[in-house]
Formats: structure tokens, C-alpha cells, sequence
């Protein structure tokens, strides 16, 4: 899939994960936040389908609280995840090189 790329669309109203030509899944924000557990969960399912991925996009409309964008940008470069059958925690490698762009 030569022309599959992973974009994180910042909205006021929640975030949006495309393919580069589609909206994948829509995330409404809870309680006036990002979910970003939730963004987490998709990128780490997005990082078992590509695991030679190592690229992604963010995209941010305009007047986004530039806190908001750190934290999702963290989220996007990896993910703690629990070790099947001991409990621990482990820091899970995702999409560390990220690009930012203006959101469609």
C-alpha cells in the first residue's frame, strides 16, 4: 500500500484518523477533552496492521490550544501497553516520526 499514510486530525470537535484519502474513524471529544486513550488504542491496532510504519501526520485547525497538540503528538509516538500474561507495562513504539500540517 504504497500511498497509505496514518493523519491525526485536530478539530475542535474531537479527532479524526484518515488513510490519506479517508476519514477511518471519528473521535468526538468526552467531557470537553480529547480522548487520547482512545487515539492510542486505534494507532496501536494501526501499528499491528504496519509494523514497518514508522510515519504520520498531524493535522491541526486553526486555534488549537498548542498543549493539546503536544499531547496528542506524544500519544502518536507510542503507547504503554500491558505485557500478555506478566501485567507490566511497556512502552510500545508507534508512529515517532510525525509531521504537522494545517487540517484540511
Amino acid at each position: 500500500m504504497p500511498n497509505f499514510s496514518i493523519e491525526v486530525i485536530v478539530r475542535k470537535a474531537g479527532l479524526e484518523i484518515a488513510n490519506g484519502s479517508s476519514v477511518e474513524a471519528a473521535i468526538p471529544k468526552k467531557d470537553d477533552k480529547y480522548d487520547l486513550e482512545l487515539l492510542s488504542k486505534i494507532l496501536t491496532r494501526l501499528k499491528a496492521q504496519y509494523p514497518e510504519k514508522a510515519d504520520a501526520t498531524v493535522l491541526i485547525e486553526p486555534d488549537i490550544q498548542y498543549d493539546y497538540l503536544i499531547q496528542i503528538m506524544d500519544a502518536m509516538r507510542g503507547a504503554d501497553v500491558r505485557e500478555d500474561g506478566s501485567g507490566e507495562m511497556r512502552k510500545l513504539v508507534l508512529f515517532p516520526k510525525i509531521s504537522i500540517g494545517d487540517a484540511p
